[in-house]
């Protein structure tokens, strides 16, 4: 019976045999290379990174260069034939011992490795321990392991690696040299997966390889594993689509599609590609997720316009990402971000998704600066050859006096106060207008301004006990002026209330008063009398007029 060869994933197959073959880690191997050429070695090394970017591969590489009886000596490379290196590679090595600390976290596997330490390497120049996933060892683990890893024998080396350095007492850190292993950056991992595709003789087009380094987001093993999956898939050529029907990505010139009627404030039309891709098959999060990376993408085109160029990055990416980054101001996209993102939490604790998606888009289009919704309907509607001008325009002139004959409407309160509010007494006076009377008698009688910005007020507010003062008149104006607005407390003097400027200013105005030629003449004829104070005659006058106006119309 023919014997079937053992199947090996592009993983494992192409795992690195030296130093060399290390994607990505220059700084790592230059130092390495560097210690075991000058023989100083530390007793023990932690490497740490994300995910597939080399770590256990670096701590077997450590041990094989260290061990292996035919090596290089001009760059420390292990020679990959001799028995010592053979024997390590398969795990069978008893000098090299790999512990998994996921499985054995426990003090008692500690003791093992501790009492093995004193015995000299059966057939190497250093016996070496790896220890994967250091992070999972017990407290107590770590500390039985402290005294021997600062003084150990000098045949003994060890080798953490481990994905969580923070978890990792900080005594043991301080006894080992640390290298943080790098994510390989998108140029060098697509050179990577074009080496590979080639020696398995697959044809894969540049825009499935931009998509599976963009999902394998810098570790080499994921990407490889993706790699594996797409060329099972079709073993002939690797196309975008069938990597994005792998991936179970969204398709994402619709995505594109329906950012562009987002920013053109086509509701309609956004909600209608929306559901085309709901019932294509894609899942509601993934269509998020593709939303927020297309707004990163052209968020990093508009910063970098030579990122455009970029072969790493998936065509339609680079197109659309330009024509949008000249389209979409960076205020635009920084609020459809914030959006998207907020949007994309409340979606993985959400129950309704689809309906909840909606909503989604729909608060992306009334909240940014692109085009009103409404106006849009009107442009098409305008824009319709078979629509009777007359009859729209007649629509408009009704809809404009609607407009100014709605006094009470919020818009254009809110409106109103948004041109007049750019200084503190339009500011205080806000309150008056909007039946506000405590805190506008506090904000006229009792603060003092210190600065006074469109967005930003400085009080001293010392006189006030209520805690909750600043934050009640943040959330009012903010409500009635349709934006954010912040007050802060100060403990400056340097202010006045708006009472006091307005005695300040009545004093002034009498002194001047008092100069004027016919009052000059009362104020002598009757001597003691004085000007208590000044006031406009037409306030006096509106206020008759409304109080007569109220009696006519209850005489009838």
């Amino acid at each position: 019976m023919e014997d079937i060869k053992e199947y090996k994933v592009l993983a494992r197959k192409y795992r690195p045999q030296k130093f060399a073959d290390l994607i990505g880690q220059d700084t790592l191997v230059q130092i390495l290379t560097n210690a075991i050429k000058t023989n100083r070695i530390a007793n023990a090394y932690l490497l740490t990174g994300v995910r597939g970017v080399g770590k256990t591969t670096t701590a077997r590489l450590i041990a094989m260069s260290l061990n292996c009886k035919e090596k290089n000596e001009t760059n420390c490379e292990p020679c990959g034939k001799c028995e010592t290196c053979k024997s390590i590679r398969t795990d069978h090595n008893l000098d090299v011992i790999e512990m998994d600390a996921a499985s054995k976290t426990g003090v008692d596997d500690i003791r093992e490795i501790i009492d093995n330490v004193k015995y000299k390497p059966v057939d190497s120049q250093y016996k070496i321990f790896i220890i994967d996933e250091v992070h999972m060892l017990s407290k107590s683990a770590f500390n039985a392991l402290l005294k021997t890893l600062e003084e150990p024998p000098e045949h003994v080396k060890f080798i953490f690696a481990t994905t969580e350095v923070k978890k990792i007492p900080v005594t043991i850190l301080s006894r080992c040299q640390r290298f943080d292993l790098k994510r390989v950056n998108s140029q060098k991992l697509t050179e990577h997966l074009i080496k590979i595709s080639n020696l398995e003789k697959v044809k894969i087009d540049e825009e499935a390889i931009a998509l599976l380094v963009r999902a394998g987001d810098g570790s080499v093993r994921d990407s490889l594993s993706l790699l594996d999956q797409a060329i099972i898939n079709n073993k002939d050529i690797v196309s975008s689509e069938i990597v994005n029907n792998m991936l179970g990505l969204a398709d994402r010139g619709k995505i594109y599609d329906l950012l562009e009627n987002i920013t053109k404030g086509n509701a309609s039309k956004s909600l209608f590609v929306f559901k085309d891709l709901h019932n294509s098959g894609a899942d509601i999060l993934m269509i998020f997720d593709e939303l927020l990376n297309a707004i990163h993408s052209i968020t990093q085109i508009k910063i970098s316009p030579d990122i455009k160029e970029d072969i790493s990055i998936p065509e339609l990416e680079r197109v659309k990402g330009n024509y949008f980054a000249d389209k979409i101001s960076m205020n635009s996209l920084s609020i459809m971000w914030q959006v998207l993102f907020k949007g994309f939490q409340e979606l993985q604790n959400g129950f309704h998704l689809y309906q909840h998606g909606e909503m989604i888009i729909l608060r992306l289009i009334y909240i940014s600066d692109n085009p009103n919704p409404e106006n849009n309907i009107e442009e098409n509607l305008n824009n319709n050859k078979n629509q009777d001008q007359t009859e729209i325009k007649k629509k408009n002139k009704v809809n404009k006096e609607i407009e100014k004959s709605s006094e009470n409407s919020l818009k254009k309160t809110i409106g109103n106060a948004i041109l007049n509010l750019n200084n503190f007494r339009t500011f205080v006076d806000l309150f008056y207008k909007n039946r506000e009377a405590l805190l506008h008698t506090q904000l006229y009688n009792s603060v003092k301004l210190i600065s006074f910005k469109e967005g930003e007020v400085f009080l001293n507010t010392s006189s006030i006990k209520d805690q909750n003062f600043n934050r009640n008149v943040a959330k009012l104006v903010s409500k009635w002026t349709g934006r954010i607005w912040q007050i802060h407390s100060s403990d400056s003097n340097i202010g006045t209330s708006l009472s006091e400027e307005d005695i300040v200013n009545q004093q002034n105005d009498i002194k001047v008063m008092k100069n004027h030629p016919e009052l000059k003449k009362i104020l002598d004829a009757f001597p003691g009398l004085s000007i208590h104070s000044i006031t406009d005659i037409t306030d006096t006058v509106d206020e008759t007029n409304k109080h007569n106006t109220a009696i006519k119309k209850k005489e009838v």
